[in-house]
């Protein structure tokens, strides 16, 4: 790819799961603007992230976008590891009532246990609110 069609390329969107269980998000997200969040496929700088909060939510609440990626870092522990990082900048809070699990089951959503990419119907609709 040409350095040149890199930067006309529309951002991607994805939907990567949080669970609260292990890292209070909602907390974060109070207290700063600009969050680091485990990074486990080839987001890039500028796509779209939707958090997707698994219970008590299991809804998407945050729309943020991508400002830094492939950050090193190493953490290690009975339920999670990571091996490299992004930041991620919060650009619009959802009521937890909007995009519930069953409203993205609408949209052809089974499942969230990875980051997926959004499907082009849902992109309209999450970004209808902007």
């Amino acid at each position: 790819m040409s350095i040149s069609h890199k930067y006309t390329e529309n951002p991607d969107e994805w939907i990567v799961p949080a669970n609260p269980k292990y890292y209070d998000v909602a907390n974060c997200f109070n207290e700063k603007n600009i969050i680091e969040w485990k990074q486990s496929n080839d987001i890039k700088v500028g796509d779209i992230v939707y958090l997707y909060i698994a219970n008590p939510y299991s809804a998407i609440v945050y729309r943020c976008e991508a400002t830094e990626v492939n950050i090193p870092y190493e953490y290690k522990d009975k339920n999670v590891s990571i091996n490299r990082v992004m930041k991620i900048k919060l650009l619009e809070r959802y009521n937890k009532d909007k995009y519930t699990f069953s409203k993205l089951n609408e949209y052809g959503i089974k499942t969230i246990k990875g980051p997926r990419r959004v499907p082009e119907k849902l992109s309209k609709e999450l970004n209808k609110s902007n």
